[in-house]
Formats: C-alpha cells, sequence, structure tokens
C-alpha cells in the first residue's frame, strides 16, 4: 500500500521534529481515545516521549490516505482520456463540450441515444451526417460524461491518432502502444472516422483496433459523414464488417452550425 509521507518541520530535521513534538513528561502525551481507552505514549528514545495514536485514528488515516490516492488515480485517468495520444496533441476546447452545452433541440434524437451509450456503452454507436451537425460534440460528451464518473474511456480523431502515430514512425519510436491501448480501452470514442486518406496501412490499423475489441466484446463510439455501409474505402471490408456487429447508426441532419455561426 502507498503511504504519505510524514511532513517534517520547516528545520527539515529529525532533532528539530522531536524538539516540537517531544516531551520530557510522559504525561502529557497521554491521552483517551473514547473507543480505544488510554492510549500511553512511545518513548522514541529515552525520555522523550511522542504521542501514540490509537488503532482508530490509524484507520483513519489510512483511509484518508487511500482516498487521496483514489482522487489521484481518477484525476489521471480523467485527464487521460484526451491526453494518452501524448502531450503535444491535447485539445483544451474538448472539456468544455459536454451535454450541458449541447443544444438537445436540435438534434434531439442523437442527443438521447449518446446519453443512453453514455450510461451504458454497448456495441457500436455510430453518429453520422452532414458536417457541422453536432456529431463530435456529442461524441466528446460521452467521453466527458465518463470522466465524471471516472470511468475510463479514449478519446481521439482519427486524423490525430494516425499524425501521431506517424510522428512516432519518423523518430524512430515505437507506435504499438498507442495501438494497444486503443484497442484495450474499455470505450474507445474515434472521431471523424472517414477523414484521413485511405491507404494500406491505415486499412490494417483499423483492422487491428475493430478485431481486438470485437473479439473482447469492447464497445465503441465513432462519428462519420459517410453511410457506415458504405465505409470500405477508408477503413477496408473486414474492419467494417467488425464494427456492424451491434451497430447503432445515429443519423444527424441539418445545417452546418459551424457556417450558421460566422453568418455565412
Amino acid at each position: 500500500m502507498k503511504r504519505l509521507q510524514i511532513s517534517w518541520p520547516e528545520q527539515g530535521t529529525f532533532e528539530a521534529f522531536l524538539s516540537q513534538q517531544g516531551s520530557a513528561n510522559p504525561g502529557e502525551k497521554t491521552w483517551v481515545c473514547a473507543q480505544c481507552g488510554t492510549i500511553l505514549p512511545c518513548e522514541i528514545r529515552p525520555g522523550v516521549y511522542l504521542r501514540r495514536p490509537c488503532t482508530c485514528e490509524r484507520q483513519q488515516r489510512e483511509k484518508q490516505e487511500m482516498q487521496t490516492i483514489r482522487q489521484q488515480i481518477q484525476a489521471e485517468q480523467r485527464a487521460h482520456t484526451f491526453a494518452w495520444i501524448g502531450q503535444a496533441w491535447i485539445e483544451p476546447h474538448l472539456e468544455r463540450l459536454t451535454f450541458a452545452s449541447f443544444d438537445r433541440g436540435r438534434q434531439s434524437k442523437a442527443f438521447e441515444q449518446a446519453q443512453a451509450f453514455a450510461r451504458l456503452p454497448q456495441g457500436t454507436l455510430a453518429l453520422t451526417g452532414n458536417y457541422g451537425t453536432g456529431k463530435t460534440h456529442l461524441l466528446v460528451a460521452i467521453a466527458n460524461a465518463r470522466r465524471e464518473l471516472n470511468l475510463p474511456c479514449l478519446y481521439v480523431s482519427a486524423i490525430t491518432f494516425f499524425e501521431a502515430i506517424q510522428e512516432r514512425i519518423h523518430q524512430d519510436r515505437e507506435y504499438q502502444p498507442l495501438l494497444h491501448m486503443a484497442a484495450k480501452t474499455p470505450l474507445l470514442l474515434l472521431d471523424d472516422l472517414d477523414k484521413p486518406k485511405p491507404s494500406e496501412f491505415r486499412e490494417s490499423v483499423y483492422y487491428f483496433l475493430f478485431n481486438q475489441r470485437s473479439q473482447a466484446g469492447l464497445p465503441l463510439a465513432f462519428t462519420c459523414n459517410s453511410d457506415p455501409q458504405s465505409l470500405d474505402r477508408w477503413i477496408g471490408g473486414a474492419a467494417r464488417s467488425r464494427i456492424m456487429q451491434g451497430l447503432t447508426p445515429v443519423l444527424m441532419h441539418g445545417h452546418d452550425l459551424r457556417v450558421q455561426k460566422r453568418g455565412v
């Protein structure tokens, strides 16, 4: 079990600690716990006594330590959702894309299905349709909802994913760890599946990811502009076959919100 370190006084010496906390009178360091009874002091060295914690205090301290460790793990896990691909690829604005910040009136069906998937991810959720209809917002909202519950998931856009892989290749670094993280995470959220230009390498990567997740029964959510049935061109027929298992397609029609916001 990981334990927290004792914070010594600013002087940073054990002698300073004893001068502040120790006593030559054992009675000063004897106390009574309502549950444990009289607690005798600890003689840390001849003639120097320290207050001894009781069983209750030790248990409470361990509980607090475990809570601190749990909070640290949860914070790292939340950060990992968007940062797993590498610090250079972090997009700070993603944390603001939540269900609360989404205008559900524009895409009520998609909103409800995305929320349901966030609560209980099963199979494959495909948010498809025109540009600027809110697909990415809803996909990231799923990630943020899971983060709030301290549940592990990984989000990445397909463009960023392959750029990070290519960067590692050019730097003569292994890129397989990224593939294995994406393949094994309890929930993978992949944005813009059909944006990267088709290639044999990308097709093999998609097949590896979707085959691994299909075999393990792990859920997947993605966005794309194309009909899922016609994704062979971008991901290959074998990979498309894997994501069709348990597929829930959600078509999002509407005007391009980005264009409307620019007033075009």
